[in-house]
């Protein structure tokens, strides 16, 4: 009986449900129309420029729009979870803000990513929007989630009819045996 009890604890804790996210790379040429439209939304705006990351904040453009000026600061840990793709690489997040544990953040991030220059440092920056490789704004993925979702319910439901099964037979043998 203990050893059923400690299957079912063990299936529930992993079968426990996980929050997805997912990078939708744009596929539009950059604009400063495109960031612009982005910043009203109230993205948080990282810059990637090889292994390094930043937070670019005060974002402005030149007046002929083809370059963005920012000041880059260092990335704040809230903020740092899409540098390793997510929990274990696997583009997950925790949304546990009871224990302290909300990493939802990064569903509001946006990465702009350079050619790695190496050169990149904290402070006033101009970014040529030319040089802006790839942009990549975060999203939930809602089905990978609701399917997380559904499998862990289904799982954590199984193994509770599992334990009253094994608890009414018990009673039944103990009944009889009386």
């Amino acid at each position: 009986m203990k050893n059923l009890l400690l299957l079912i604890i063990t299936l529930c804790m992993l079968s426990s449900c996980s929050n997805y996210y997912k990078a939708i790379t744009a596929s539009e040429p950059v604009s400063s129309g495109k960031i612009e439209d982005l910043k009203m939304k109230n993205s948080y705006f990282i810059l990637r420029d090889g292994s390094k990351a930043f937070a670019m904040n005060n974002i402005s453009f030149s007046s002929d729009g083809k370059d963005m000026l920012c000041i880059l600061d260092s990335l704040p840990y809230d903020h740092k979870l899409h540098l390793r793709n997510g929990r274990n690489g696997k583009m997950k997040y925790r949304d546990l803000a009871s224990t302290g544990e909300n990493e939802s953040a990064v569903l509001n991030e946006v990465h702009l990513y350079i050619s790695q220059n190496g050169n990149t440092e904290n402070g006033p920056s101009t970014i040529s929007l030319a040089g802006i490789k790839k942009i990549e704004i975060l999203e939930k993925d809602k089905a990978r989630t609701n399917k997380s979702f559904a499998i862990g319910t289904t799982i954590t439901v199984t193994a509770f009819a599992a334990v009253l099964v094994a608890i009414l037979s018990t009673i039944k043998i103990y009944t009889f045996s009386l």
